[in-house]
């Protein structure tokens, strides 16, 4: 039979475990999960004709699926939208009302953020990979993405990312593209995703 001290101790390892396995479940149950905004990825990059796979892995390297990430300068949100980018979409697209802190919201952040990528892509659209000049312009901007266009080879990406002279956007750049390929392999038989990847088979693993 246990000592009343020794039933003291087992009380108390026991009370210290289900607290700490109540903590545990408290935290995981307020990280991000990554597939919480696929619906909302795969929709709204279907009404913008952009590749799901890549805007899933964008969110992905800026705020690894947290909605309520900020960053430095001020970017928020998923997709790491500044308020700049934010009151120009609500501008041109006649959005009314809209605030800064409209960017936490998931689905109103990945609206703007497909907007912006999708609207480089399309000033990129002469390269040979408009993806990958439009991903160092939606990190470094557009200035920076011009000088590093190459004058003996502008439609190149490979001679546009041998020129970038920030290393972390070069290497931004290479990031988001392969973790597109990885969710190209990983989520073609999702059921948010498979549309998207049986209308495009030809897709290859290039910028």
């Amino acid at each position: 039979m246990l000592s009343r001290r020794s039933s003291i101790l087992v009380l108390a390892l026991l009370i210290l475990v289900l607290t700490g396995e109540a903590l545990y479940y408290s935290w995981r149950e307020q990280q991000p999960r990554e597939n919480e905004y696929d619906p909302i990825i795969a929709r709204l990059s279907h009404d913008a004709g952009v590749d799901p796979f890549l805007i899933r892995a964008l969110i992905w390297r800026e705020s690894r699926f947290n909605p309520l990430t900020h960053g430095s300068a001020d970017e928020r949100g998923l997709m790491q939208v500044t308020p700049e980018v934010g009151q120009l979409w609500a501008r041109i697209n006649k959005v009314p009302n809209f605030k800064d802190d409209d960017l936490y919201q998931p689905e109103t952040n990945i609206r703007v953020g497909i907007w912006y990528l999708n609207r480089s892509i399309h000033l990129w659209d002469q390269t040979d990979a408009p993806v990958t000049f439009a991903l160092a312009e939606y990190n470094a901007g557009r200035s920076n993405a011009k000088r590093w266009v190459d004058p003996a080879a502008p439609h190149d990406p490979n001679a546009f990312l041998n020129r970038i002279t920030f290393p972390t956007t070069r290497k931004y750049v290479e990031v988001i593209l392969a973790k597109r390929d990885e969710y190209r392999e990983k989520l073609a038989d999702n059921r948010w995703y498979r549309a998207y990847a049986e209308a495009n088979p030809a897709m290859t693993l290039t910028p």
